[in-house]
C-alpha cells in the first residue's frame, strides 16, 4: 500500500473533505481536461462541471442527466428489477416477498420451502448491504425467521431468495459498453497468531484505502452470525496468514474490498452485464453478478444499480483499476 499522504494525494480532493470518493474521482479526471467545476452541495456530492457553453449537474459521480428519472425507482426495488430482468431471459435468484402486514403464521408458512436450504434474505430496497443475512450453509426455520425480523427492521418488505452460489463481481456498463469489472471480495481479516479479529478488523480500518474510502469494518448480527457459523466470535484469534472472511455479502461499505478483474473476465459474461443495462434504459449503470466458475455459463445478476459508486472500480484494492470518471465525461458530452 502507498504511504498516507501520496493516498490522501490520489484519494482526496483539498479544500473538500466531505465530497464522496466517487465524485472526487470524476472531478480529478475533469480538471486533467480542462474542465472546471462547483461543489454545489458538498455533504450530498452534488456537482457542476462546466466548460465553455457547456454545463451538467450530477450527484454522486454517476447520477446525470443522461438517465433517466424512473431509472433509479426501477432498480431500488429488488423484486422488480429482477422480474425485469427474468423477463427478458436474464438469470436470476428465486425467491418470495414476505411483507410487514403478514401474521406470523404466514410467514413461517412461505418460508417453509427454504428451511435446511442455503438462502439469501434481504429489505426488497435498501442498498450498501443493509440488513442482508446471507446463508451458505442449511439454514433452520428459527435462523430464517430471526434473519427476516432483522431485515424488517429496514424495509417494510423483505425478499427471501435461493443462494446463488459464486463470487460477486461488480461491472460498471457507461453508453452501453462494459468498461470495469471488479471481484468485490467480502470483508475479511489475515491473521498474525497473536491478535483478535476485532482487533485486526480496527487495523484494516487505519489502512488508507478503507479509511480515505470511507469504507470501515462493520460489526452487525449478520457478520456475528457468519462467524458464528464458522465456530469463531470476535475475540478468536487467527492463526498466522489464514484469511478468515466475515460476511458472506460484498458489499465494499461494510468494509469488503475490490480487485479488478477487467481484463480477465470473459467476454461473455459483460455482454450480459451490458444486455441488463439495456434492458433499463441506462446510461450509466452497475451490474452485479454472480459466478462460480468463470469458465463456465453459469451466472446469476443478484443486482443493478444506478450509483454503483466508481470509485472502487477506479482504485481499485489490488489491481491497476479502470478510466471510469473518463469515459463518464464522454457520455456527458466533453471529451468526444
Amino acid at each position: 500500500m502507498n504511504s498516507d499522504e501520496s493516498c490522501k494525494d490520489k484519494y482526496l480532493l483539498e479544500g473538500y473533505p466531505d465530497l464522496e470518493s466517487s465524485t472526487v474521482v470524476l472531478i480529478k479526471e475533469a480538471i486533467k481536461h480542462g474542465i472546471k467545476f462547483e461543489v454545489i452541495d458538498e455533504d450530498h456530492s452534488f456537482i457542476k462541471l462546466y466548460k465553455e457553453n457547456h454545463e451538467e449537474y450530477i450527484a454522486q459521480a454517476t447520477k446525470t442527466s443522461k438517465d433517466s428519472y424512473i431509472f433509479p425507482s426501477m432498480v431500488t426495488d429488488k423484486e422488480f428489477s429482477k422480474r425485469m430482468l427474468r423477463a427478458n431471459d436474464i438469470t436470476v435468484p428465486d425467491g418470495i416477498v414476505l411483507t410487514s402486514k403478514m401474521t406470523q403464521e404466514e410467514k413461517i408458512s412461505l418460508v417453509s420451502q427454504f428451511i435446511n436450504k442455503n438462502v439469501v434474505i434481504k429489505p426488497r430496497t435498501t442498498d450498501c448491504g443493509v440488513g442482508i443475512t446471507v446463508f451458505d450453509q442449511p439454514a433452520t426455520e428459527k435462523e430464517i425467521l430471526d434473519a427476516t425480523n432483522y431485515a424488517f427492521q429496514f424495509d417494510s418488505q423483505v425478499l427471501v431468495e435461493n443462494y446463488a452460489k459464486g463470487r460477486e463481481y461488480r461491472f460498471v456498463v457507461v453508453n452501453g459498453k462494459c468498461i470495469s469489472v471488479v471481484y468485490r471480495r467480502s470483508a475479511s481479516v489475515v491473521g498474525d497468531g497473536k491478535k483478535t479479529i476485532r482487533e485486526l478488523m480496527a487495523d484494516k480500518d487505519r489502512e488508507p484505502w478503507h479509511y480515505i474510502l470511507k469504507n470501515p469494518m462493520v460489526i452487525d448480527e449478520p457478520l456475528k452470525i457468519f462467524l458464528n457459523n464458522q465456530n469463531l466470535t470476535l475475540d478468536s484469534i487467527p492463526n498466522s496468514g489464514e484469511r478468515i472472511f466475515l460476511r458472506r455479502n460484498s458489499n465494499c461499505s461494510t468494509g469488503g474490498e475490490s480487485v479488478d478483474m477487467t481484463d480477465i473476465m470473459p467476454d461473455s459474461f459483460k455482454l450480459i452485464a451490458e444486455k441488463a443495462s439495456e434492458i433499463f434504459g441506462a446510461k450509466i449503470c452497475g451490474v452485479d453478478i454472480l459466478i462460480d466458475d468463470l469458465n463456465k455459463p453459469e451466472y446469476s445478476i443478484v443486482e443493478i444499480n444506478d450509483n454503483p459508486g466508481i470509485c472502487i472500480n477506479e482504485w481499485p484494492y489490488e489491481g491497476h483499476g479502470e478510466k471510469v470518471g473518463l469515459e463518464i465525461l464522454k457520455v456527458l458530452g466533453f471529451i468526444e
